[in-house]
C-alpha cells in the first residue's frame, strides 16, 4: 500500500513577511510521513535555500497533528528485510535537509508527534508545542530500528538518561514533560500556538541573518562554524547594525 500523503511548500504572503511553511500534508493518516512524502523534502527545502527572500522556516501538520510517524501502511513493502535501506536513506536525507537548511526552522507541534514525526521535530531549530501534544518513540511496540541520526538528536536534545527511557520503554507523554526534559521550548493552549509561533517568527526574521548563520552552524558542530562567524565581520548587515546603533533606530538587515 502506497500513502497518498505529500509534502508542500507554503510561501510567505509578502516579501517582508520572511516567513515560509513546511507542512506535512497526510491528514487522513495523522499527518503520517510516507516514502514519497520523505523523497520530497530535500527539494523543498533546496527552494527555500534558494529564495533570498525567506528568512525562517516553520514545519507544520496539516489540521489538527504535527505527525504520528512513518506510515505503518507501507512497512512490508518498504521495511521488511534490506527493502528499509533504502526507506531509511530517504528519511535521513529529509531530516539531514531540514537540519541543514540555510535560515532558522521551527517547529509547530499539537496533536501527535511521535516516532517519525518526532525525528523532524528534533531535526528542527526551535519546537513550540500545544499542550495537547502527545509525545512518543514508539519503535520498540513495532519492531523496527529508529534511525541512528535521529537518536542521536533525541540525545543532544534531552540528555542520555531521558533518551534511554523513551526509547527502552515507547511511552506516550504529554507536553508538559516535554518541555521539562527540553524536547521542546515553549508550550501553550492550542489557540496561542500559532501566535506564539508568529512572534518568534518575526523576531528571527528581524535579525541578522549571517549571524544566525553562524550560530546555527556552531550549535550544530559544523566544520564552517568558523568561517561563517569571521563573514559577520566582512557583512553589510554589521555595518547596518553599526549605524542603527549610533541612529537610534531598529536595524533593518538584508545580507543573506
Amino acid at each position: 500500500m502506497t500513502s497518498t500523503g505529500q509534502v508542500r511548500l507554503e510561501r510567505a504572503t509578502t516579501a517582508d513577511d520572511g516567513v515560509a511553511s513546511l507542512v506535512l500534508d497526510n491528514p487522513s493518516r495523522r499527518n503520517a510521513m510516507g516514502v514519497a512524502m520523505y523523497a520530497a523534502v530535500p527539494a523543498l527545502i533546496a527552494e527555500v535555500n534558494d529564495d533570498p527572500d525567506v528568512r525562517v522556516l516553520v514545519v507544520r501538520g496539516e489540521g489538527t497533528t504535527f505527525g504520528a510517524g512513518s506510515d505503518i501502511t507501507e512497512f512490508r513493502a518498504q521495511r521488511l528485510g534490506n527493502a528499509h535501506v533504502h526507506y531509511d536513506e530517504l528519511e535521513c536525507r529529509a531530516t539531514e535537509a531540514l537540519a541543514s537548511c540555510r535560515v532558522p526552522v521551527i517547529a509547530a507541534i499539537r496533536g501527535a508527534c511521535m516516532g517519525g514525526g518526532l525525528g523532524i521535530a528534533l531535526a528542527t531549530d526551535l519546537r513550540y508545542a500545544a499542550n495537547d501534544t502527545l509525545f512518543s518513540v514508539p519503535p520498540a511496540r513495532l519492531g523496527v530500528g529508529y534511525p541512528i541520526d535521529a537518536i542521536n538528536r533525541l540525545v543532544v536534545t534531552i540528555g542520555r538518561a531521558a533518551a534511554t527511557d523513551l526509547l527502552l520503554t515507547a511511552r506516550r507523554f504529554y507536553a508538559d514533560e516535554a518541555l521539562r526534559i527540553g524536547l521542546v521550548h515553549h508550550v501553550v493552549a492550542v489557540d496561542q500556538l500559532d501566535n506564539l509561533v508568529a512572534d518568534r517568527c518575526a523576531t528571527i526574521a528581524s535579525l541578522a541573518p549571517m549571524t544566525l548563520r553562524a550560530a546555527r552552524a556552531a550549535l550544530a558542530g559544523r566544520p564552517d562554524a568558523t568561517a561563517l562567524a569571521d563573514a559577520c565581520f566582512h557583512s553589510a548587515d554589521l555595518v547596518e547594525g553599526i549605524t542603527a546603533f549610533e541612529e537610534s533606530r531598529k536595524p533593518s538587515f538584508g545580507d543573506r
